[in-house]
């Protein structure tokens, strides 16, 4: 199936120990029949080698998903591999904090932020072909830069579209 075919690659944040969010989810995805693996956001260029020879090795769908620091990661990554010609075919973030513009080469790319905790709108360059959604979580109760990677509304929110996507 193409959900077996799907890598997740899961980007913590800051030492590692504030993003337990991105542990919950990849659960979550390996329960639903996906790949999930998990680093660290200054791990992002050995990440980006690894999904290239994934990727040229066969294994054809690439997620990568990222909170703080390890959102940021998650753009970087991607721009590397659009380098290589390497489609990604779902990207998330969690409250980046210093976000490039969306690469090219993501077919969807979905932001969660706070104006109150560190994150930022992500937007899409010109000529962008793919669906980028900004999720403006700015007041709501209960969400900060800690806690916006753990919420369940939004783990689910995340492999709905993950679901949909690997569905086609």
């Amino acid at each position: 199936s193409k959900k077996a075919d799907t890598h997740v690659y899961l980007m913590r944040g800051l030492f590692g120990v504030f993003s337990l969010g991105m542990d919950d989810l990849a659960g979550k995805l390996h329960s639903d029949g996906y790949r999930a693996s998990i680093y660290g956001w200054d791990s992002w260029e050995q990440v980006a080698d690894v999904i290239r020879q994934n990727y040229q090795a066969g294994q054809n769908e690439v997620v990568i998903i990222g909170h703080s620091l390890g959102a940021n990661a998650v753009i970087l990554v991607s721009e590397r591999l659009q380098k290589n010609n390497v489609p990604v075919l779902l990207a998330v973030t969690f409250d980046a904090t210093d976000p490039h513009k969306v690469p090219t080469n993501v077919g969807t790319f979905l932001n969660f932020w706070a104006r109150d905790g560190f994150g930022h709108p992500v937007e899409a360059p010109a000529g962008y072909k793919g669906e980028l959604d900004n999720f403006d979580l700015s007041g709501q109760p209960n969400i900060d830069h800690t806690s916006i990677d753990a919420l369940n509304q939004f783990h689910r929110l995340v492999i709905a579209k993950l679901d949909g996507l690997t569905a086609k």
